[in-house]
């Protein structure tokens, strides 16, 4: 599936894909989904039950803030 057509699927959701295609300064171009969730607890909890040498990516589908945002941890 390709990124545009997940954002649209899974609007407002963390996803867990596995990684099927990326260009060659590796931006992922297509993922097959494997947990989509609006929790992002449960895709970290997934993930570290992965047990097989896929390569996979975390996507977040919702508005991102904006540039000018400051964050404190």
């Amino acid at each position: 599936m390709k990124i545009t057509n997940l954002k649209k699927k899974f609007k407002n959701q963390w996803i867990l894909a596995e990684v099927l295609k990326e260009d060659r300064l590796n931006r992922v171009l297509e993922v097959k989904p494997l947990v989509c969730s609006k929790n992002r607890d449960e895709i970290y909890q997934a993930l570290s039950r992965i047990k097989d040498e896929k390569h996979v990516t975390t996507i977040y589908t919702g508005e991102l803030p904006p540039k000018e945002m400051v964050y404190a941890f």
